[in-house]
Order: C-alpha cells, then sequence, then structure tokens
C-alpha cells in the first residue's frame, strides 16, 4: 500500500524505507515493515533499526510529517 497523503504530497509509505525521527541530535532509525489500514487510515508498521524488538504502528501522515520523521533510505527496488 502506498499512502500519498491529502493528494499535495508526493510522498508516498513504502515497505523497506527507513525513517529517522526528528528533533534529537541522535535520531533513531526506523524502516517499515508492513502497511496496513486500520479503520480506514493508513498506517505502517514500523521496526527500530538497532533493536528489532522495538516496534511501532504509527499513522502514514504522521511518518511523512517532516517536523517528526524524514526519509532517510528509499525502499528496495523490485526484483
Amino acid at each position: 500500500m502506498s499512502f500519498g497523503g491529502d493528494g499535495m504530497s508526493k510522498k508516498r509509505v513504502q515497505v523497506g524505507q527507513v525513517y529517522q525521527t526528528v528533533g534529537s541530535s541522535i535520531g533513531r532509525t526506523w524502516r517499515v515493515k508492513a502497511t496496513v489500514d486500520l479503520f480506514g487510515i493508513p498506517h505502517a508498521r514500523i521496526v527500530s533499526t538497532e533493536d528489532e524488538g522495538d516496534v511501532k504502528t504509527l499513522s502514514c501522515t504522521v511518518l511523512i510529517d517532516a517536523a517528526h520523521y524524514r526519509l532517510v533510505e528509499a525502499a528496495p527496488a523490485a526484483a
């Protein structure tokens, strides 16, 4: 599932992308493991790249919001 927000954004959340937390000098990085639709709202399941036991589910809107996260690695190309 790709999510492009309100139509104004070209950003899409895709499995394999890596995002970094914004606002700290050593922001943790998170890899998108899956995208799901919860109550009609697109969400991403993300796992810490430092500790795979640390898993979160976030709204895709939050994940693509530059005030919270920034994309640091694109999803791998499809084989």
